[in-house]
């Protein structure tokens, strides 16, 4: 009767692990990763090391994610530029759970982000990407620090704007 009750205790723990997936916490780093950037050719973002960079996750079809994401634009444009004492620069890099080449053009260009840090492969939640970063749900994101080290989880607008003041 132990036994039934060690492996049914197993069982129990396993079935409400399944599908859950760890997030990042601060002081974390994030896996390396390629994206596409201005002039047309491939970064990676350990190139960002020595600037603050916010990496926000979004999909075209997902409204919130794109208020979000849109909320970051007048950010970006006071600070893209600005010297902090322990960093560079500001960037932004989004990468998108599209699936649809055609919808997330136009997702772009309605949304007209100044940014041209971006990273789709049109795989959706399948992307191993996503799967690496540890993506359960969006809108996600992630402040990297100037060493590359996560300092913020899941900002809003607000405590974006906080955070880079302060620093």
């Amino acid at each position: 009767m132990r036994k039934l009750g060690l492996v049914f205790g197993f069982c129990l723990t396993q079935f409400l692990c399944i599908g859950q997936t760890a997030q990042w916490k601060i002081g974390d780093t994030l896996p390396n990763f390629a994206y596409d950037g201005q002039f047309a050719r491939d970064y990676q973002l350990s190139d960002l090391k020595g600037s603050y960079v916010l990496v926000h996750y979004w999909a075209s079809w997902n409204e919130e994610s794109r208020k979000l994401q849109i909320s970051f634009i007048d950010l970006f444009g006071r600070y893209k530029e600005r010297r902090f004492k322990l960093g560079r620069k500001f960037n932004i890099i989004s990468i998108a759970l599209d699936d649809n080449p055609e919808i997330l053009d136009l997702a772009w260009q309605k949304d007209n982000l100044p940014w041209k840090s971006k990273f789709c492969d049109f795989k959706g939640w399948k992307s191993p990407l996503i799967i690496q970063s540890k993506i359960s749900q969006i809108p996600a994101n992630y402040l990297l620090n100037q060493n590359g080290i996560i300092m913020g989880v899941n900002l809003k607008k607000e405590q974006l704007e906080e955070i880079l003041r302060s620093l």
